[in-house]
């Protein structure tokens, strides 16, 4: 009997255990040092993030003027559970000393997050919310800021607005000035009666296509390769973006 308990003791020895199940860990807080950029005209632009409890995340975004003082201080809190890799950082988007502030949120389930920008007020001495939406990147591109991402499995999207144009900030969808759309087949007839790449532009309800403000704003169309074809524009359609009506702007 004791022989018998010995194998079956052995035998259960080399049997292995299940593995014990993941547990999930849910997001927390995590404090991040200042980041900070000298601007052209000597101001100073800095966010630290900051964790008032582990579900909250809060960026302090700070402008410091060129004598040294601080001139505009901003708050933006954000939660941990609904953006779990949300951040803030630093950057010049045109490459011209101008910094702003980028706040990233919540994710899909492809490359495009939701997203702030902060800069500074055109006056030079507070800070302004200057754009919000959702993105896989976001550029100045010829004087226009180019939000652009992923609309399907296999096409893009491009928002434009023209950075001279006076308008009510943040920008936004709403206020955008011209859309393109990049990798989709437009327009009625077979293959090659088609289009892969157009720009339009709303107004209410009317949609019309136009032609790319510039050259380097039609190089959009190529993100799928140089073989593209651009939509015509419809008649009397003109390229120039429709103006906002209360004189906020950002110098570029």
């Amino acid at each position: 009997m004791k022989a018998l308990l010995a194998i079956a003791l052995s035998a259960c020895a080399l049997v292995p255990s299940a593995p014990a199940p993941a547990v999930e860990v849910a997001p927390s807080c995590k404090p991040v040092a200042v980041e900070s950029a000298r601007n052209r005209d000597g101001s100073v632009l800095s966010v630290r993030t900051e964790c008032p409890d582990e579900g909250t995340r809060l960026f302090v975004i700070e402008l410091q003027c060129p004598g040294g003082a601080t001139c505009d201080r901003l708050e933006v809190e954000q939660s941990v559970e609904e953006s779990s890799t949300g951040s803030a950082s630093v950057r010049d988007l045109a490459g011209d000393g101008r910094y702003m502030v980028e706040v990233r949120g919540s994710c899909g389930a492809g490359p495009n997050c939701a997203g702030d920008l902060y800069g500074v007020s055109t006056g030079g001495h507070s800070l302004m919310h200057f754009f919000s939406g959702g993105y896989a990147d976001i550029s100045v591109r010829d004087g226009w800021l180019v939000e652009s991402g992923r609309a399907s499995c296999c096409s893009w999207e491009f928002h434009l607005w023209k950075l001279d144009a006076a308008r009510g900030l943040p920008l936004q969808y709403d206020n955008m000035d011209l859309m393109a759309q990049v990798g989709v087949l437009f327009g009625e007839g077979g293959v090659d009666e088609r289009f892969d790449c157009r720009f339009t532009r709303s107004n209410g309800d009317s949609i019309r296509v136009v032609e790319p403000p510039s050259d380097a704003l039609e190089e959009l169309c190529t993100i799928y390769g140089d073989d593209y074809v651009l939509a015509p524009p419809d008649p009397l359609s003109d390229p120039a973006p429709v103006p906002g009506d209360d004189g906020h702007t950002l110098e570029h």
